[in-house]
């Protein structure tokens, strides 16, 4: 598969057809990906090799430039490195909303984690060295200096085989440690799962099933191993966020983590991983749904990095300092997504496959990002590798360019399905996102009015935290736009299987159609990669033409991000003179302790405040 991905080269290079790429070069808006080190970049989605090397501890995907840079140790850097802080849970296990996954991932570890978020590639984390004879068989060798932050729950104790299997088989019994029935939002990806510890230092894992994306579940951002003791103790209150709930066993320490406040990482004195991190600590502001004060802040000098959700802004300010700023290009993990309650409003299929028809995504790329984007299937186009290709689906219904031709056939099924007997249908919009395009309840309301000609549809504002996510399983959840879940890796087999088969643990809609549940089955345990990208996009397919059962994926965008040059933010391909730099497209802020550091001796460091914490 290719080594670069297609639509970020056409955004820094050569000339954009209106056919592949709506509109110009021009700019788009910041989401909740984050900021400048949440994802980005020319990426390739290689697959993860079924059998898995031995883990190292390489530079963890440096480009070459970045490699041979001279690294500056010490300093605090300040910036919104965790996107929109919308905290559902304190326990990675049960937390839907990302940005609790986010944070996990400066502050423990997981059992092997990507060296590259883009190509796949793998690395040891809490595990030395693997090994995987066949698809459904891991034997991991755990290093043995890693210990827990030292509280009055863990004591410094090391972090042991033990810890990793109660990390399965938890999710694996849906139970709170009271016996409580509770949803994790992976269990589906463990069930049947034999879990041996020969040793102290050693797990075994056998799956019921080969499962071809097993080890790229295991290193996204969404896998690291929390600690019993505490995660025990916070069960029942799980939601009161404190960083009392999450103590390290990585790069950093959370010396505080409370709703409303500014989040506080410390460096972690017992990182196993010596010389880790740079930075002595980590300042995230809580201005991501202020963009004017992001923007005076930066400005300031007290934010080392940050992008508007009006990329010309970025743009301008970026050329008016452009001896002391660099941009760069990130792709927005985060999928802008429209979610349609078929246990309730929708429950007709043809319902939801005329609003996937009826939604105009182009419309929707030019308007919030002035063309900086893609239309994605039912997987975005930043996993290029399994995706469905972009000739073949401008084919399939919601993603054909002759807009007259979805609107006719949106109508036909929108009547067949009884929509106008629905009466209003309030398409909600979620707050964070209305925070950076307020005027998108109106779009929303006049695309889905002319589109099926009705008057019906209106929107509203609604909540991850307070109404979607704690509805999402007793399928009470509104209907809403904004972003998704963040793409989790290369890989997204296990995402679809979860999401759509009749077992899958994130199966919201009930959706139960034999044939897709074959396919996915088919996908997942396929050890052949052609195979399993055949019976992906198969899958994929029926999906779409099912109106995406109400999960319905619009699109991914790119951003341009500023930062001032004393600031190096990791980048996979670092800025040149008039040239931007890009970054990682899927989640790297697990790489943020090898890769970022900050050059007290820039000459824009110079004026930028002194910050203690």
């Amino acid at each position: 598969m290719s080594q670069d991905n297609y639509w970020l080269r056409r955004a820094q290079g050569g000339s954009l057809s209106r056919r592949r790429f709506v509109g110009g070069a021009a700019m788009a808006g910041v989401g909740a990906a984050g900021l400048g080190l949440v994802g980005c970049g020319d990426d390739s989605t290689t697959s993860t090799p079924t059998k898995a090397p031995a883990g190292n501890t390489a530079a963890a995907g440096a480009s070459p430039s970045a490699a041979a840079a001279t690294v500056v140790k010490g300093g605090i850097s300040r910036g919104v490195y965790l996107g929109a802080t919308v905290y559902d849970s304190v326990d990675v296990h049960r937390a839907f909303g990302d940005p609790s996954s986010w944070l996990s991932n400066y502050v423990l570890n997981k059992v092997i984690r990507f060296k590259n978020p883009d190509t796949g590639e793998l690395e040891g984390d809490i595990a030395d060295t693997w090994e995987a004879p066949d698809a459904s068989t891991y034997t991991f060798k755990l290093r043995k200096d890693i210990k827990w932050q030292n509280t009055p729950l863990t004591n410094g104790r090391a972090l042991t085989a033990q810890d990793v299997r109660w990390h399965f088989e938890r999710q694996v019994s849906g139970k709170t440690a009271a016996g409580a029935d509770t949803v994790y939002r992976f269990a589906s990806i463990y069930k049947g799962i034999k879990i041996e510890t020969p040793d102290e230092y050693t797990i075994k894992l056998t799956l019921p099933s080969p499962n071809g994306g097993f080890l790229a579940r295991l290193a996204s951002f969404t896998g690291a191993v929390p600690n019993r003791e505490t995660t025990e103790k916070f069960e029942a209150d799980h939601r009161t966020i404190t960083e009392e709930a999450m103590p390290a066993s990585g790069a950093f320490t959370l010396k505080q983590w409370r709703a409303g406040k500014d989040i506080l990482f410390v460096k972690n004195p017992g990182n196993f991983r010596k010389g880790e991190p740079n930075l002595d600590g980590i300042i995230v502001p809580q201005v991501f749904e202020d963009p004017n004060a992001a923007r005076a802040a930066f400005e300031q000098k007290q934010l080392d990095f940050w992008a508007s959700p009006d990329a010309s802004l970025t743009k301008s300010v970026i050329a008016k300092n452009k001896d002391a700023m660099a941009e760069t290009l990130t792709g927005v993990a985060n999928t802008v997504y429209l979610h349609l309650n078929m246990n309730q409003q929708f429950k007709d299929v043809r319902l939801v496959r005329a609003m996937n028809m009826a939604v105009d995504r182009r419309l929707m790329i030019q308007t919030f990002h002035q063309g900086l984007g893609q239309v994605s299937g039912a997987v975005s186009w930043l996993q290029e590798g399994y995706a469905i290709k972009p000739d073949d689906l401008i084919k399939l219904p919601g993603y054909r360019t002759d807009r007259e031709i979805e609107k006719k056939e949106a109508r036909a099924l929108w009547a067949a399905g009884g929509g106008p007997a629905l009466g209003d249908v309030d398409i909600k919009v979620e707050g964070s996102w209305s925070a950076l395009w307020p005027d998108t309840s109106q779009v929303v309301v006049k695309m889905f009015n002319e589109s099926l000609g009705v008057t019906q549809f209106k929107s509203t504002k609604t909540s991850y935290t307070e109404e979607i996510i704690p509805n999402l399983a007793n399928g009470t959840f509104p209907n809403w736009t904004a972003w998704t879940g963040q793409v989790t890796s290369p890989d997204p087999r296990s995402d679809l299987h979860s999401g759509f088969h009749s077992k899958g643990a994130t199966n919201f809609q009930k959706v139960n159609n034999p044939e897709l549940d074959k396919l996915l089955d088919e996908s997942v345990g396929a050890v052949d990669l052609a195979k399993a990208v055949e019976a992906s996009r198969k899958a994929q397919a029926i999906i779409i033409e099912n109106g995406h059962y109400g999960n319905v994926v619009l699109y991914n965008y790119i951003y341009p991000s500023a930062q001032w040059n004393y600031f190096h933010g990791g980048q996979k391909v670092l800025p040149a003179p008039g040239k931007p730099g890009s970054g990682y497209n899927l989640f790297a802020g697990h790489l943020v302790a090898k890769n970022v550091y900050i050059d007290t001796k820039d000459p824009t460091f110079q004026g930028r405040p002194s910050v203690t914490i």
